[in-house]
Parts: structure tokens; sequence; C-alpha cells
């Protein structure tokens, strides 16, 4: 079996199951919103979507573990985070005072907030989702944007090709998002863009796990501070 076609089924095996069926569910069907879905769905289907990545590089495409690790220092992966971490509010600021307000979208998200309320108001579920839910399914998502990235790339050494791949990864991952309206779809992808410019640049896929969980985790942290501390 020649090395591309490797490429494209190591590829077609996260993409299919872990994205574009994503995005089928989040358009034409239904998300279950539930603590099942949230506390063993997702962080089982991260776990073996990661397990999946690192058997599939070691043994299918027979790459070591250092093409998601090239040269660089812990210190320098902390600095990438946050910087990645500044541009993420950023973006997120920008969406707030223009394309958010002229791209209304009325989020049906009252199943899912429902939860959130449920959730947050328990000390175990609310140190679980800031937690080992955020550290598993924000490592999933940013491995899986640099194997699909690092796979892409073998194709072909050219700009044009290595900015394609850019764009095209940042437009899946960020459809991924399209329940939450074409504002948000435009921030993540603005986001994603970054991100894969940064490990397209460094290749070094820690920034990227580090910056996800830093937002996330504040996201979250400062949602339930709010809500059960100021407002409640």
């Amino acid at each position: 079996m020649g090395k591309q076609v490797r490429n494209i089924l190591a590829i077609l095996v996260i993409l299919i199951p872990f994205y574009l069926l994503s995005i089928w569910q989040k358009v034409f069907g239904t998300v279950d919103f539930s603590l099942k879905s949230v506390f063993i769905i997702y962080p089982l289907f991260s776990v073996v979507g990661i397990l999946a990545m690192l058997l599939l590089n070691r043994y299918f495409l027979r790459k070591n573990i250092k093409v998601f690790a090239g040269e660089g220092s812990y210190l320098l992966d902390v600095a990438f985070a946050f910087l990645l971490l500044i541009i993420f509010y950023f973006v997120f600021s920008i969406q707030e005072i223009s394309y958010g307000r002229w791209l209304p979208f009325e989020r049906q998200n009252d199943e899912m907030m429902a939860l959130f309320q449920v959730m947050l108001s328990n000390p175990v579920y609310t140190i679980i989702l800031l937690g080992p839910f955020i550290w598993i399914t924000e490592s999933f998502a940013a491995f899986s944007r640099a194997f699909l990235l690092d796979n892409l790339w073998d194709f072909s050494n050219s700009k044009w090709w290595s900015w394609t791949s850019i764009v095209f990864i940042a437009l899946i991952c960020a459809l991924v998002r399209i329940d939450n309206g074409p504002a948000t779809v435009i921030s993540w992808f603005l986001v994603f863009l970054a991100t894969n410019y940064l490990f397209f640049r460094y290749r070094r896929v820690l920034p990227l796990i580090l910056a996800g969980i830093l937002y996330q985790t504040i996201s979250l942290g400062t949602y339930w501070y709010y809500n059960f501390f100021v407002a409640g």
C-alpha cells in the first residue's frame, strides 16, 4: 500500500466519524444533551480517537510521535498557548461588537443550558466538567487537528497546499459548531486558522492543547462563578 493511500485512509478514519458525522448530526439531526453524553460518551469518544491516532501514526503510517512534538521547549509551549488564548478572546470580542450582531441567530439551547445548571450546581459534576472532561476533549480536538494537518501536508510541500490544508481543516472544525450559529462558526474558523498556522510553523501540538484547555476552563469557570455566586 502506497504512502499517500495510507495518508488518505488515516485522514478518513478520523475525519468521517469525529467530524463529518458530527456536522451531519447537528445540521439534520438532534444533539443529545444529557449527563451520560457529557460524562461518558464524549470523553470515551475522545479517548478512543486519541488512541486511534496514536496507533495509526505508529503502526499504520510508521511515523514517530515527534511529528507532533518538534524542536522547542515547554516554556515556549506555554508562551504560545497564552498567545493563542489572547487571539481567542480577541476574535470573540470582535464577534460580540460586529458580525455577531449582523448575523443574528436564535439559539435553541434551553436543554443544554438546563443541563449546565444541573452540572454546575453539583460540586462533583463541576470538578469533573472543569477538570477531566475539558482536559480529555480539548486534547482530542487539538491532537486531531494536528493529525489531519500532518497527513495532508505529506501530499505536498508547496506553500499553496500547506495553506489549503490549514484553511480546509479550520473550516471543517469550525462547522462542528454550526449549531451555535454562523457568527460562532466564523469566530472558530479564525481561531483554528491561528492554531493551524502555529502548528505549521512550530510543529508542536502542546500549545494547541493548553490553549484550548485554558479557554474552556476560563469560560466555563466564569459562567459558573457568575451564575451561582453573582447572579444567583
